[in-house]
């Protein structure tokens, strides 16, 4: 005999109606608080974890779609807002403290004021989106906006736009094309939507109060549909941005790559020894070329290879006829002027003399620099195309704060074609703050002097550049420019724009440049410990910023980077290529240059195929940040309104 059912449908139903009509008031709530404060500490430690790992060269992606929202459940669900607001600080502290762990190789000081200052836009977000949470606004809209508008802000205060959330997503290669109109933010606001959905969808109240009695709140389907449509928006431009095909063969671009570290407290490998293994390596590129019957357009050293002083500007000065003030400004150029004032102007000026013209024995040891300028042109003739190779250059200071200081050195790219001199250069417009200058030197020379004082002698001082320059690459009869961020220039999205930005010509738009090509420095992020250098996390960070160049300005990038990772990127943002040392590296992936390995199987240069030039004039380089600086101006706005409700609130406890 069957068992009856003690559910009584007609209770049930009556039941359904009266929670609709009268649902208990535990629905108009959130439903996440976090009671205990070691909760709120896990929860935020958490987010940190979570968006490291979503970061190369761990790469998982995916996590960065709810890295943030463990931090701020913690933020909204706790209880107490100075114990809530201290952890999601401290979160950002160890977020940086971990990621950054390679400026500890260079300075303490610097890596622990990095940390310090950048944990500050996690603590703004915090005392921003903490009571917007509070205020049931929707999370998939203000905390895109919030986080953003500190990314932009970021890479205009002192500048460091490293980990933004769109770089977790620089292998999506079709959902990273948007940014060809907004820039990395569009990315980034579309990953942090996401999270901002997620954060809704678990701590919004399930029930809301109408004009006419309670209703199930809207909030959680706006943000499901909102993140929906801006998925569908983002891949659905990118498949067809993909599917376009406005490329045509460009240059074939050749590129050399050492490891040779670079250290403050050690004495690093002699200038003249880097010069011949590059200068070896291009005679193998030359010597394949030769034998494959193909010619080769341009050759790419990476940054500060040259030995110091190789620009034509310091090859042609005569030291016999320059001043004393020069010769010592000279010397302090090159190495201190606390080493150079008390000595005598007979001993610099004969330096400079052998600095210049060499020991004269034809050894290559004794080779001054204007030797190696000619061994540089005579292999640029041998390859029939130029050679552009970084070093630092010493250059008159128009404006001279004094005596030591009437020549400057600065970081430059210089083209060799097939002279003994170089015929153009380019010579870096962004350094770095307390590393490549010292802040102040105009404005207020005292406190610059004060700031040097923190600065290891040891680190040159650097003028700036003042003009883009591009260099004109000759192939199949046609002429491609290329224009060459330098280092960390190239990772700032403004100064790339600047140097491919479209003009008019011939009635339509065209870019400035055809390619870019970055020339870096990396020696200094290698892992000090055992039997070779290794790669740290600095090295496919500093690549992926170069996916967001790529797509910003429809231009393929090369990359010629000692120590590594030199390569190539498509204008649609894709890694081509890239050349790496084997059992040298962290970073996996195939080794797809053709190139020259010595003994040990270690790549030594390598060419790739001819470059694919793009067409298409973007968006992004017409506009530049409009869609940051919008989400900016959204943000203060946001921002001000929370602060008018707050001091509202206030008067009003005060009557």
């Amino acid at each position: 005999m069957a068992r009856r059912s003690n559910v009584n449908p007609a209770k049930v139903k009556a039941d359904l109606a009266s929670l609709e009509s009268r649902p208990p008031e535990q629905v108009f709530q959130r439903r996440i608080e976090v009671r205990r404060r070691l909760s709120v500490a896990l929860l935020s430690l958490l987010s940190a974890a979570l968006l490291t790992a979503s970061f190369v060269p761990l790469g998982q992606w995916y996590l960065a779609y709810v890295a943030l929202v463990p931090w701020a459940m913690a933020l909204d669900g706790g209880r107490r807002r100075r114990w809530a607001l201290s952890w999601a600080w401290i979160a950002g502290a160890v977020f940086w403290a971990l990621n950054l762990y390679w400026l500890t190789w260079i300075t303490w000081v610097g890596y622990a004021a990095s940390v310090f200052y950048l944990s500050l836009y996690w603590l703004a977000a915090a005392c921003v989106l903490r009571p917007a949470m509070r205020r049931d606004w929707p999370m998939w809209l203000v905390l895109p906006v919030v986080w953003v508008a500190l990314e932009y802000l970021r890479a205009h205060v002192i500048g460091f736009p490293w980990f933004y959330m769109a770089h977790s997503q620089y292998a999506r290669t079709a959902l990273i094309q948007i940014a060809d109109a907004t820039g990395p933010y569009g990315v980034s606001f579309f990953v942090l939507m996401v999270n901002g959905m997620v954060l809704d969808v678990l701590d919004s109240p399930l029930f809301v109060r109408g004009r006419k009695g309670p209703r199930l709140s809207r909030q959680m389907l706006a943000a499901v549909l909102a993140a929906a449509a801006a998925a569908a928006l983002l891949l659905g431009y990118g498949f067809w941005r993909l599917s376009q095909n406005r490329t045509r063969p460009g240059p074939v671009v050749a590129v050399v790559q050492h490891a040779f570290p670079i250290s403050l407290f050690e004495r690093g490998t002699p200038s003249e020894v880097i010069f011949q293994a590059h200068l070896g390596s291009t005679r193998e590129i030359a010597e394949e070329f030769r034998q494959r019957g193909a010619p080769c357009d341009l050759v790419v050293w990476p940054e500060t290879m040259l030995p110091m002083g190789m620009n034509a500007e310091l090859l042609d000065v005569d030291p016999a006829a320059l001043p004393e003030a020069e010769v010592r400004s000279i010397a302090a150029a090159m190495t201190s002027w606390s080493y150079v004032k008390d000595t005598p102007v007979e001993n610099l000026r004969a330096g400079l003399g052998l600095m210049l013209n060499g020991g004269g024995r034809g050894d290559g040891a004794a080779d001054g620099l204007r030797a190696r300028a000619r061994q540089l042109g005579e292999m640029s003739r041998r390859l029939q195309c130029p050679i552009l190779a970084g070093g630092t250059t010493l250059h008159r200071n128009e404006r001279p704060t004094g005596p030591h200081d009437l020549w400057v050195s600065q970081n430059s790219a210089l083209w060799f074609d097939r002279g003994a001199r170089n015929s153009a250069e380019y010579s870096k417009m962004h350094l770095v703050p307390f590393s490549e200058y010292v802040p102040l030197k105009y404005s207020w020379p005292a406190a610059h002097r004060a700031l040097r004082w923190f600065v290891p002698d040891v680190m040159p001082q650097l003028a700036p550049g003042e003009q883009v320059t591009r260099f004109d690459i000759e192939s199949g009869g046609e002429t491609f420019r290329a224009a060459t961020p330098i280092c960390f220039e190239g990772v700032f999205a403004r100064i790339c724009r600047k140097m491919a930005a479209p003009k008019e010509e011939g009635g339509r738009k065209v870019k400035s440049a055809d390619i870019l090509i970055n020339l870096s420095n990396d020696g200094w992020f290698v892992w000090p410990w055992g039997k070779a250098p290794a790669s740290s996390a600095e090295h496919p960070q500093h690549l992926v910023q170069y996916c967001f160049r790529a797509v910003e300005n429809r231009t393929p990038v090369v990359r010629a980077v000692n120590t590594g990772i030199s390569g190539l990127l498509s204008a649609d943002g894709r890694v081509e290529s890239i050349v790496s040392y084997q059992d040298r590296t962290l970073i996996s992936g195939t080794l797809i240059l053709d190139g020259a390995v010595d003994e040990e199987g270690r790549l030594l240069s390598g060419h790739g195929p001819r470059i694919l030039v793009d067409e298409r004039v973007s968006l992004y380089s017409q506009i530049g940040d409009a869609f940051a600086a919008a989400v900016g101006v959204a943000a203060f706005l946001l921002t001000g309104r929370l602060v008018w409700i707050r001091l509202r609130t206030r008067k009003g406890s005060e009557r």
